[in-house]
């Protein structure tokens, strides 16, 4: 006899008439990061690239590197398909958007809360039942050092799937 799997998060939506609740069960855990913005209001590129190959993250890069005079991208992974890459150019935030939206295989939910924040948050440490981070590569052009005024280190939660079941309620 074989069971269903429980899913890791759900999502419960209740429409009625022109309002909506909506509630999230997601099993957590607690990560650390840091987030673009400078002291000075500027902001340095993160990116979390999704769903491709090391080799497509390099040339999608590459272009935008190319593109907006970046300098030397570091590439970093736990897990095939799955990149978090670092520049230390410092932008204003339109431009570091116009960036990530130059970027292929973006993950869009990363560029979505990096514009509901006002800034990208990236996670540094170890997610659950994954190997520690690793840098795979880095993308010359020309060396900038990690700013002396650190970005802000962040400690969030994050459900362990990033997709779950959906449970809709009432509406058409």
């Amino acid at each position: 006899m074989k069971f269903f799997a429980i899913p890791s998060r759900v999502y419960f939506r209740m429409k009625v008439f022109v309002c909506s609740l909506t509630i999230n069960f997601a099993i957590i855990q607690t990560l650390e990061g840091i987030t673009s913005l400078l002291p000075n209001g500027k902001h340095i590129i993160l990116w979390d690239i999704e769903g491709c190959t090391l080799e497509e993250a390099i040339r999608s890069l590459r272009k935008v590197q190319i593109s907006y005079g970046l300098s030397n991208i570091y590439i970093v992974s736990d897990k095939e398909g799955s990149y978090r890459a670092y520049c230390y150019s410092q932008v204003d935030f339109k431009t570091c958007l116009k960036i990530l939206l130059d970027t292929d295989y973006l993950d869009p939910i990363f560029f979505e809360y990096t514009v509901r924040r006002g800034k990208a948050t990236l996670r540094t440490n170890q997610k659950k039942d994954r190997p520690k981070q690793k840098i795979v590569t880095g993308l010359e052009s020309y060396f900038v050092p990690i700013p002396k005024d650190r970005a802000e280190r962040v400690i969030y939660d994050t459900g362990i799937e990033k997709r779950g079941l959906s449970i809709i309620l009432g509406g058409e």
